[in-house]
C-alpha cells in the first residue's frame, strides 16, 4: 500500500464533509495503491449513516469507517496509524479540499527527496464558505493556515520553522508515525490536540518534531494545494482568540517532550514573574483603549507562549496574568 488517506472528524458540518469527500473521490490515483480511513470520533450522530459518506463507501475501493469513542484528534489519529497499511500516511481533515494531483505530487516529492520525512502544501485558501468580518479576515487566513509559497521548503532546525507543515494535508513517513504512537501510548507524548471543547493542539506539532528528532527533514511544496473550508462557527473573533491561546501555549510543552535536553535552555529563556505580568498588562491597556483586533491578538499569544513555558517547567503562572486571559476568555 503506497498511501493511507486518514480523514479525521467530530460532528461534522455536512456541508464540508460533502466537498472533502467528493475531493477525496476525485482524487488521481493512477499507479498508486491507496487505502481510505475515515475516523468518527465519537460524533452525535454516527458519520457512516450519512448519505455523504455511504457514497464515498459505495464509489471508493478500500474505504472504511473507524469509530473512536476517546474524544481528541491524538487518539483519532492514533486508532487510524494503527490501522494503516500505507508506507505513507495522509492526514486530510474533514475540512480540506485537496487538489485531484495531490497524492501524485506525494509521489514525486517522496520520490525526490528521501530525506525528507513529512510534507505539507505550500498553497493552502483559505474559504469561508459563510463570510469573514473585514476586521478579522487577514488575521483568520493566517491562524487558518493560508498560504502561498512558490519554492519547495524544508528544514532540520530544532525549532518551529515557516516551512514546517501543520496538520492539513499533511503526509508522513508511516514507520515514523508509528514510533510516533508507540512513544504517546507510552505517555511520553502527551498532547491530546483539539477536542470538543478545547482548542489546544499540539500533536501534528509532535509529529513533526518527532521527524525531525529521527534525522528527516519536514516542509512544503507549492506542487502541494487544498482549500481549507471554514464554517461561520469559526470565522469570529472569539474562536480565534481561542485558536491563538490554544496553539500558542502548547509549544513549550510540544518541544520539551520531543527534546528534553533542551530544559536548560528554556529556564534561561523564561521570563520573570514580575516582567510577565508587566508586560501582559501594558498590551492588555495597549489593546483595550485602540479597541485593535491585531493588538488583542498579539496580546493572546504573548500570554499563551510564556504560560506555555511556565507550564512546561512547572512554573506558577503569575495570577494577574490568569486573570487577564480568563477576562480574554481564552482561558479552557
Amino acid at each position: 500500500m503506497d498511501y493511507s488517506v486518514i480523514i479525521c472528524t467530530y460532528n461534522p458540518d455536512v456541508r464540508i464533509l460533502q466537498r472533502c469527500l467528493s475531493a477525496i473521490t476525485a482524487l488521481d490515483t493512477r499507479g498508486l495503491e491507496v487505502e481510505y480511513i475515515l475516523v468518527d470520533n465519537n460524533s452525535r450522530t454516527p458519520v457512516v449513516s450519512l448519505l455523504e459518506v455511504q457514497t464515498a463507501i459505495r464509489d471508493l475501493p478500500r474505504f472504511q469507517v473507524l469509530h473512536v469513542t476517546q474524544q481528541g484528534v491524538k487518539y483519532a489519529r492514533i486508532a487510524a496509524i494503527e490501522k494503516s497499511t500505507g508506507n505513507h500516511i495522509v492526514y486530510i481533515d474533514y475540512d480540506n479540499e485537496p487538489a485531484t494531483d495531490y497524492l501524485q505530487q506525494l509521489k514525486l516529492l517522496n520520490g525526490a527527496y528521501p530525506q525528507v520525512g513529512a510534507w505539507g502544501p505550500g498553497q493552502v485558501f483559505v474559504d469561508f464558505i459563510d463570510g469573514v468580518k473585514d476586521d478579522i479576515a487577514a488575521y483568520a487566513r493566517y491562524m487558518f493556515q493560508e498560504r502561498h509559497d512558490s519554492d519547495i521548503l524544508f528544514d532540520t532546525s530544532r525549532q518551529w520553522q515557516e516551512c514546517y507543515p501543520f496538520g492539513t494535508g499533511l503526509c508522513t513517513n508511516a514507520a515514523l508515525l508509528k514510533e510516533y504512537v508507540a512513544l504517546a501510548t507510552a505517555g511520553h507524548l502527551t498532547l491530546t490536540g483539539r477536542t470538543a471543547e478545547k482548542l489546544t493542539s499540539g500533536e501534528d506539532t509532535q509529529m513533526i518534531l518527532h521527524v525531525i528528532r529521527k534525522g528527516f527533514a519536514a516542509g512544503v511544496s507549492p506542487t502541494l494545494q487544498l482549500n481549507h473550508i471554514i464554517p461561520g462557527n469559526r470565522a469570529n473573533d472569539h474562536y480565534l482568540r481561542r485558536l491563538t491561546y490554544g496553539t500558542s501555549i502548547c509549544y513549550a510543552t510540544c518541544l520539551l517532550q520531543v527534546f528534553p535536553e533542551m530544559k536548560q535552555q528554556m529556564l534561561k529563556q523564561l521570563i520573570s514573574p514580575g516582567r510577565f505580568i508587566r508586560k501582559t498588562i501594558r498590551q492588555f491597556l495597549s489593546s483595550h483603549w485602540q479597541g485593535s483586533p491585531s493588538k488583542r491578538y498579539q496580546l493572546v499569544q504573548f500570554i499563551g507562549l510564556n504560560s506555555g513555558y511556565y507550564q512546561a517547567l512547572n512554573k506558577v503562572i503569575p495570577f494577574p496574568v490568569k486573570h487577564i486571559a480568563k477576562f480574554l476568555q481564552v482561558e479552557e
